[in-house]
């Protein structure tokens, strides 16, 4: 059997944590890079990031449902379910990609004035629809190569991503090719991206249509999907309710969302590292061993909740000085800065038992936890804006959301270990 400890779960969780917020810094650079050349680039920016998460969710959703069956089969020692599941997951993402590029194509025009940001957006969003393909097949292969144990490689090839993308977007915006340049640089390094994998993967992939794998991949789509849709449609609302406060209250806004997209990320990385953990001992069907892994995940998740903000408070202080020059803009930041420090801990703590239930596969329930937890978020944020709090009364709600969420999940959690032993 496997060596179980703190040093084998951390060559799991941490390179896939750290790739994942390598990941999510090719949007903070284009950001940072971008407010250089002015809030108007900036909230277009911003806006059109909002699209572009819910675009990408079905991809990342489809990306977890083959994660799990992957470890599962991992598990089992079932090599051709592996190489066949991940070949139908790529023929799913094909169809969907198309299929979303085709609707966001069409109903784009109303995006500038819903968020009340320039035209520019939506040159923006019509460059990113050409490598939206591309980007929907490097977060599949990419997740399958980590799934399978090759995290380090995934990372380096990030890594690389990140700093061509910050270099490549200095030049763009030194030569005055402004948020266009950006935009045609983040499709160009995609497109690299998903050449590489294809070429990686090629051997170890069979793109051959085979319904019970495929309906499987599907089954768990459909929870999956309604538990992310949740909380992107709870994104978009709130990047709408701030976008009326004013440019100043949503240009903070758009930074606070990338500071929290860097802690999430590395959050949901380290998570997904348990989850595969946990998918491979479901596979085994060793109770013993699934015990062993749940007691170094707690350990783990244990100290990275009391370490993640600090770090995220540090980070916090860097980005507010690189975008927001103005005393204003600063003071707005800070106002909020507490309140979100509070929800890094809250959701960092609660990690052990989101990625539990993922590696179980408990999908349904993560679905409606979603469901109710977004509901009250919403209602929360949207009467406290009209009070004197305003941004803060939105981002009380983030974090009511974050408190919620926990206290559903740990519930379930206990629920079926319960089940378990009875």
């Amino acid at each position: 059997m496997e060596v179980v400890d703190v040093k084998s779960q951390l060559k799991i969780s941490l390179p896939i944590a750290f790739e994942n917020l390598i990941n999510i810094l090719m949007t903070l650079v284009d950001t940072l890079v971008i407010s250089t050349v002015g809030t108007k680039e900036l909230a277009a920016l911003g806006a059109m990031a909002v699209i572009l998460n819910i675009m990408q969710m079905s991809i990342q959703t489809l990306n977890v449902s083959t994660n799990t069956l992957v470890a599962k089969s991992l598990g089992e020692k079932n090599i051709n379910k592996l190489k066949l599941i991940t070949g139908n997951s790529l023929i799913l993402t094909l169809v969907i990609s198309v299929f979303t590029i085709v609707v966001v194509f069409f109903i784009q025009p109303i995006f500038p004035p819903l968020f009340e940001v320039d035209a520019i957006a939506t040159t923006y969003l019509t460059i990113r629809l050409f490598g939206f393909i591309q980007s929907s097949v490097v977060t599949i292969l990419s997740g399958y190569q980590r799934t399978i144990g090759n995290q380090k490689s995934i990372l380096y090839l990030r890594i690389f991503a990140v700093v061509l993308n910050l270099i490549l977007d200095i030049m763009a915006v030194h030569y005055g090719y402004g948020i266009i340049g950006v935009a045609v640089v983040t499709v160009f390094i995609d497109t690299i991206l998903s050449i590489y994998l294809c070429a990686i993967s090629r051997k170890n992939i069979k793109l051959k249509f085979i319904y019970e794998y495929f309906s499987e991949i599907l089954k768990l789509f459909k929870w999956n999907f309604v538990e992310r849709i949740a909380s992107r449609v709870d994104n978009f609302i709130f990047n709408l309710i701030v976008a009326k406060m004013g440019n100043l209250e949503y240009s903070v806004h758009v930074i606070l969302l990338q500071i929290v997209n860097i802690y999430e990320s590395f959050i949901q990385g380290f998570g997904d590292g348990i989850s595969i953990s946990i998918g491979i001992a479901s596979g085994k069907n060793n109770e013993t061993y699934t015990k062993k892994v749940k007691k170094i995940a707690k350990k783990l998740i244990n100290y990275s909740s009391i370490i993640l903000p600090f770090i995220i408070l540090t980070v916090s202080f860097i980005i507010m000085n690189i975008s927001l020059k103005s005393h204003e803009l600063q003071k707005i930041f800070l106002t909020v800065l507490p309140l979100f420090i509070i929800s890094c801990y809250i959701t960092m703590s609660a990690t052990y038992y989101f990625a539990i239930l993922r590696g179980l596969r408990d999908f349904k329930f993560l679905a409606k936890r979603n469901i109710t937890s977004s509901i009250i978020k919403i209602v929360v944020a949207i009467i406290l804006s009209f009070t004197p709090l305003k941004i803060i009364g939105v981002w009380i709600g983030y974090l009511t959301y974050g408190m919620l969420q926990k206290v559903l999940s740990k519930k379930r959690y206990e629920n079926i270990s319960l089940e378990r032993l009875l």
